[in-house]
């Protein structure tokens, strides 16, 4: 599984939207974009971790 660092733009309630940060594991770049997309974001930029942060990352992921 790898794990991603993402930045997103989410949409909340009436049109009011607003910036996230965080990390997503998954299997590959396109599975990490439709778990996001399913969570309501937008715009979304992926960069992937490596080494020591990417193990670290796996316990402590914002979307799994």
């Amino acid at each position: 599984m790898a794990v991603f660092k993402f930045s997103a733009l989410a949409i909340g309630k009436e049109n009011e939207d607003h910036y996230e940060k965080g990390t997503v594991v998954a299997r590959d770049q396109l599975e990490a974009l439709e778990k996001l997309r399913r969570a309501r974001l937008t715009k979304i930029r992926l960069k992937q971790m490596k080494g020591f942060t990417a193990l670290f990352g796996q316990f402590t992921a914002d979307v799994r």
